[in-house]
């Protein structure tokens, strides 16, 4: 089926934090469909010949454009059963390398696992602990600390065998000890042999219970570690918390068109998405998880001092685009951070960054997701319709997606205490005066779990013995705490900018 292009989207807007101020102002706009174009091309050509009555007395135009209209259906059909013959090829193929492929799997597995079977115990040790040695090199501030109970944890398990193993020995010299006392009838020997085995269990007993206290200590850190690489390792808008509306904005105007275009269809697909705002709301997270849950190639461009190298590194991270897309198919989406910095007013990257971003899309199958603090500073050419069809201004998170965000971060580690709408409200309080970013947010959870900060004690200092004590569990005092502690981190002149670029946006 043809995809028809639509000329003009409506204005969106989207309200921002808890202050009816905010609105996220989001711009999209096409130009004449691709269908409209080659109508007029066509009826031109037909009615080339014809003299000015016969084309507007006797509606030779009229005709002229009817028999286009069925000449460019026609085509349109006969290219359409075409696309579907060839995706009903591309799909039967795929499924069978898709069989091929699961089949080599499983025997691959099942050839894996029944090497590990055959493995040694101790090898089997060494690799589980070398594999989390690599994970939690993920976990830079934690790394330490969790290598180091892992390792004692392994320790612990070889000095608890080694006990056991010397403990055992020890138990059946005594017992053949006692059994030689006993045909003897020596009952002095014999009670001094069931001493020995009383203070022998007792001391075995003491030695046990503190390597079990140590095992359990390394338990919990794992657990942590756990649940810490479980969030970190989400992809697409899953590692996002919150901003549902700003998620469906990017799904409903882009991805919908990437998802045509994957498929075969005609589909236009804008050239650039400008996320703009106060800094650490997630705007750079936004643009590479967009490129995850749409299955895109993602690249991003490093900032450099010289105009130049910018324009070259995107120029060849555009071809690379389209080698991308002409050997599987998929877009790229090219980030750009700091775009004020790339393309500011009227530098000489604007007038060659103008024409290339008027067909980024058609030419290189790429889309520009650019980030910016400060929209004003790029130049005007360059956000207007056409280039950055989708503008989303990403402000400060509301209670509803501060509420998410505490979640995504803290609900593997919040104790029954907590209460999310409660902290969710001491956040946004501050608004409009001040405002806490989402990185800010972040840290106020990271921070406990991770030991950076803490709530006050004795030492000034987070305890870790008291959190491996709780089960790796955080409490809604703590949590409280630590926001009055780290405090917001964005300012009202920064709020009030923001609001200002709001409006600078919307009149371009």
């Amino acid at each position: 089926m043809r995809i028809n292009s639509v000329s003009t989207f409506p204005l969106q807007q989207i309200n921002r934090g808890t202050n009816p101020k905010y609105h996220a102002n989001i711009q999209i706009s096409f130009g004449i469909s691709e269908h409209e174009r080659r109508v007029k091309e066509r009826t031109n050509d037909l009615t080339k010949n014809m003299g000015f009555i016969d084309k507007h007395i006797f509606g030779g135009k009229s005709k002229a454009r009817q028999e286009a209209e069925k000449q460019i259906e026609a085509e349109d059909l006969n290219r359409d059963k075409e696309l579907i013959r060839q995706a009903t090829i591309n799909e039967e193929t795929k499924k069978r390398l898709a069989d091929q492929a699961r089949y080599t799997e499983q025997i691959s597995i099942l050839n894996a696992q029944n090497s590990a079977r055959m493995a040694a115990l101790e090898q089997a040790q060494e690799q589980h602990i070398q594999w989390q040695k690599e994970m939690y090199e993920k976990t830079e501030q934690t790394t330490q600390i969790i290598m180091q109970q892992v390792e004692n944890f392994a320790n612990i398990m070889k000095e608890v065998q080694a006990m056991s193993a010397e403990s055992n020995r020890l138990q059946s010299e005594l017992f053949k000890e006692l059994l030689a006392a006993r045909e003897t009838n020596n009952k002095s020997w014999q009670e001094e042999v069931e001493k020995m085995k009383e203070e022998l269990r007792k001391e075995y007993e003491e030695k046990y219970r503190e390597k079990t206290e140590g095992a359990k200590r390394s338990q919990f850190v794992y657990e942590m570690y756990e649940k810490m690489h479980k969030t970190n390792s989400q992809k697409g808008f899953g590692s996002v918390a919150g901003y549902q509306k700003e998620k469906d904005v990017l799904l409903t105007h882009i991805g919908n068109s990437i998802i045509a275009e994957r498929s075969g269809q005609p589909a236009d697909v804008p050239n650039g998405i400008l996320f703009y705002g106060p800094k650490g709301n997630g705007k750079s997270l936004f643009a590479k998880a967009f490129a995850e849950q749409l299955d895109c190639h993602h690249t991003k461009i490093e900032l450099d001092i010289d105009e130049a190298t910018n324009w070259k590194n995107l120029k060849a991270a555009a071809q690379k685009a389209q080698e991308n897309f002409e050997k599987d198919g998929k877009r790229t989406i090219i980030r750009i951070e700091e775009f004020n910095d790339f393309a500011p007013k009227d530098s000489k990257i604007v007038s060659v960054l103008k024409s290339f971003m008027d067909d980024v899309s058609q030419k290189y199958h790429a889309t520009i997701f650019a980030t910016t603090n400060f929209p004003e500073k790029i130049d005007d050419i360059l956000l207007r319709s056409g280039r950055f069809n989708v503008k989303v201004a990403l402000a400060p998170a509301d209670k509803k997606n501060v509420i998410e965000i505490l979640k995504y971060y803290g609900k593997d580690f919040a104790d029954e205490s907590v209460n999310f709408e409660e902290l969710a409200e001491e956040i946004v309080k501050v608004q409009p005066e001040a405002a806490f970013s989402n990185a800010k947010i972040k840290a106020i959870i990271r921070g406990l779990v991770e030991g950076q900060v803490g709530p006050e004690n004795t030492n000034n200092s987070f305890v870790f013995e008291d959190f491996v004590k709780k089960g790796c569990k955080i409490s809604q005092r703590e949590i409280m705490e630590n926001i009055k502690k780290m405090g917001a981190d964005i300012s009202k002149v920064a709020l009030d900018k923001f609001l200002e670029q709001i409006k600078y946006v919307k009149m371009l």
